[in-house]
């Protein structure tokens, strides 16, 4: 049976002498595991479509459940992030949350598509990367089930004061008062994610917010799936290390 679907890379694996073993991001079809024969030899037509990001739209023969691609039509490669090493963990960061948060035969176009965006963004230098990176996190926990709460600001009447709290288990913010569950946070945290997405917030009360964003993100995320998100913490790394040189 063939099988056409809009996908993206998220990783590719050697297998044998010169093929390729290829996990796509399909917004209908899920994460899915495809093999790509030849692509290594150094005239192979597919060779592109085996590349990490790739976003292409793959024709796959499908039989016992098992994929293999036998053609691919380009629509981006997002070559550019390979000049910026910052930016490329943080597609890798999001490649990563894609392949442990999506399914097989699961519809995720949500997702999918704040992927794609995602990597356009990383693309033009004058984006933020962090923030870029920190409202597709929100967007993906969404999708995935996992949702944050960022609605305090209106419960309270703007007065949020100087003091917050997150509970992991709810996955919203409050104010020690009103948490049993919670650990701190800070307000700029609060704010830079309300920024990414989309919501109202205090331009005075970013500072330093979007590494506390990321941490508080990847916590929850390990709180949600028992899984570290290896190059979610690398950029992490990454970002607090060119803030201490500025």
């Amino acid at each position: 049976m063939e099988v056409k679907t809009e996908a993206i890379v998220l990783k590719t694996v050697d297998y044998k002498d010169n093929d390729k073993l290829l996990t796509l991001f399909s917004p209908t079809l899920g994460k899915i595991t495809a093999g790509a024969r030849g692509v290594k030899k150094p005239k192979a037509k597919l060779a592109f479509s085996a590349q990490p990001f790739c976003f292409a739209e793959y024709v796959l023969a499908e039989k016992g459940g098992r994929y293999t691609v036998t053609a691919a039509y380009l629509h981006e490669s997002f070559f550019e992030l390979r000049a910026d090493i910052s930016r490329y963990f943080a597609a890798c960061a999001c490649a990563e949350v894609c392949r442990e948060l999506s399914l097989e035969n699961e519809r995720y176009e949500g997702m999918f598509i704040a992927f794609i965006e995602l990597l356009k963004a990383l693309c033009m230098t004058e984006e933020d990367e962090a923030e870029a990176l920190i409202s597709f996190l929100l967007i993906a926990l969404s999708e995935s089930g996992y949702p944050l709460d960022l609605s305090y600001l209106e419960e309270c009447g703007g007065d949020i004061g100087e003091k917050l709290w997150f509970d992991f288990s709810d996955g919203r913010f409050t104010t020690f008062e009103r948490c049993t569950a919670g650990e701190r946070a800070s307000v700029s945290t609060y704010h830079t994610l309300r920024k990414c997405a989309g919501l109202s917030y205090e331009e005075s009360a970013l500072a330093g917010g979007k590494k506390r964003a990321l941490r508080l993100l990847k916590a929850f995320l390990l709180e949600k799936t028992e899984l570290s998100f290896d190059s979610l913490g690398e950029f992490i790394r990454m970002l607090e290390d060119e803030t201490e040189k500025i």
